[in-house]
């Protein structure tokens, strides 16, 4: 309302000053310093003007910058729901950050300005409430998937029992080291199976999180790799040979929290709220991930 009576007040003024100038203009005894005089006051009245209502116009939205720590087993569904969040909230920027859960948490252990965590696993989250470093009235369990060995999609490889990994015929494997939580799953998984030694015997272990197992059978570095089905959902290059029985191993629930020490805690509290709405479930759902919210 401000913005249009400003316009109003600009047109009726510079219509008021043209009619003025003009009518000056034409008298017989002007001079051309007074008309000259005449139209640089009316540049002046103008630029005055334009001004002024400039400075009327509404200050801009602030933006708002959310810093979130997550866990690779949920990348490419987060990737493809920012799209949606950014839609509906284009003040709020989020910047993601994938590691795996023991960095995680040595990251918010060390005062890292994360906003927001999710892990694949509940026991980081517990650690870090008690330590007084996640607010507790945000935690959420997310979201759930299984556990799947996968190859290159032009592999010849079949399997048809994981307890055939320890066969020779097998003579790479990708698997999570002791930083990603899939590593400890597929750890916990092999020693079930009484496999553990020979299969980590011709491991190739990664470091930092999930997606490098992906990468590492995608490049062919490595026959086959134990990894989420969620990571499996998100390549083209890759086909899952078998899935894990669910017995064998802990069930997998990733959690979400709000830090504790975070300068935007409710916009990271409503970006939680939203993964946890019946489109973010859909599209977890294409991915192999399983919401654990109802």
């Amino acid at each position: 309302m401000i913005l249009i009576t400003g316009w109003n007040v600009f047109y009726c003024t510079l219509r008021n000053l043209v009619s003025l100038f003009g009518k000056t203009s034409v008298r017989r005894n002007s001079t051309p310093l007074m008309k000259r005089f005449g139209w640089m006051a009316l540049c002046l009245i103008t630029l005055i003007v334009a001004l002024w209502l400039g400075s009327c116009s509404p200050p801009p939205t602030q933006v708002i910058a959310l810093n979130f720590c997550s866990a690779g087993m949920v990348r490419s569904a987060l990737e493809e729901l920012d799209a949606t969040y950014q839609q509906e909230h284009p003040n709020v920027v989020l910047n993601y950050t994938f590691a795996g859960s023991k960095t995680t948490k040595a990251a918010i252990e060390q005062g890292e300005p994360f906003d927001g965590v999710l892990f694949a696993e509940i026991p980081p989250l517990d650690d870090l409430q008690a330590k007084g470093l996640i607010l507790p009235t945000s935690r959420k369990e997310l979201v759930t998937t299984d556990i799947v060995v996968i190859a290159p999609v032009d592999s010849p490889l079949q399997l048809s029992d994981l307890r055939e990994l320890a066969s020779d015929r097998i003579k790479t494997v990708a698997i999570g080291g002791k930083g990603p939580a899939i590593g400890r799953y597929t750890h916990a998984l092999l020693t079930r199976l009484g496999i553990a030694q020979i299969v980590e015997s011709k491991a190739i272990q990664t470091k930092v999180d999930v997606r490098e197992v992906l990468r590492t059978v995608e490049l062919g570095e490595a026959e086959v790799g134990i990894t989420f089905l969620s990571e499996a959902k998100s390549s083209d290059k890759v086909k899952v040979l078998t899935t894990a029985a669910a017995e064998l191993y802990e069930p997998i629930r990733s959690g979400v929290a709000v830090v504790k020490t975070s300068t935007h805690a409710q916009e990271m509290q409503t970006y939680l709220d939203f993964l946890t709405s019946e489109r973010a479930k859909a599209v977890f759902q294409r991915f192999g991930l399983h919401p654990l919210v109802s």
